[in-house]
């Protein structure tokens, strides 16, 4: 709880990093429309972080902060979502993207998610290697150089996640979040099994390189951040004087 009062602050903390998790995958699932996923994902974390930052830190993420709340807030994201979207059942025996009233997002790498984990290990050493990156860049904000106008950090935290999601989604899908790697890839794979009945089978191989990439990048980054970075910045400090 590094927010000051976060600690005798429990159940808003929990609060508000659920519902900036469900405001995560509302993005992602709605803005798979417009096939603008990447800049929603961004936009929406710095608003989020905006708005609810004072209150419980805005991390949204796993690999930064309190799973149980934000697993809970990435199911009631996809649960809304719902709203937005016809299930009909469908004949066609490929699931299309985007279209017919069906546009939930496909968490899948490139090739995508019916390739029998082909691509497992360079979707794990992805999305570890960027949620590294995007974690760092959080802790170094928060704790280090951020600015003093809490808006400016929002907008670089959302630009950050922004280009993590960028350079990562042409070969792992972009995940960059354990939450949302579990939750969207049941979430896809029962909403393309019912709309879907006469396509392949929607498989979920990638699911545990989803959780488990993000969760080891956001570790290596937190242990970068305490070993390696406060040592390096206490000694440019002693260095200085």
């Amino acid at each position: 709880m590094e927010v000051e009062g976060g600690t005798g602050n429990k159940f808003f903390v929990f609060l508000f990093e659920l519902l900036g998790t469900a405001m995560l995958l509302i993005a992602i699932n709605w803005a798979s429309t417009s096939g603008a996923v990447a800049e929603a994902v961004g936009l929406t974390v710095m608003m989020c972080a905006q708005i609810m930052g004072p209150i419980s830190g805005g991390h949204f993420n796993p690999a930064v902060f309190i799973i149980i709340c934000q697993g809970l807030g990435a199911m009631l994201g996809c649960a809304v979502s719902i709203m937005a979207f016809a299930f009909k059942k469908n004949d066609k025996k490929e699931i299309p993207i985007g279209g017919d009233d069906y546009w939930v997002a496909q968490l899948c790498p490139v090739n995508g998610c019916n390739d029998d984990g082909d691509n497992g290990l360079r979707v794990f050493a992805v999305e570890t290697v960027m949620t590294f990156m995007f974690v760092t860049f959080v802790l170094v904000i928060t704790k280090h150089n951020g600015a003093q106008d809490h808006p400016i950090n929002a907008m670089a935290i959302g630009l950050a996640l922004y280009c993590a999601v960028r350079e990562a989604s042409g070969i792992s899908g972009g995940c960059i979040n354990p939450a949302v790697g579990l939750v969207q890839s049941v979430f896809q794979k029962m909403a393309n099994d019912f709309t879907y009945p006469k396509a392949k089978e929607t498989q979920v191989n990638y699911t545990v390189f989803y959780v488990m990439g993000p969760l080891l990048g956001g570790f290596l980054a937190g242990i970068f951040q305490k070993i390696i970075y406060e040592f390096a910045i206490k000694h440019a400090e002693e260095a200085s004087n």
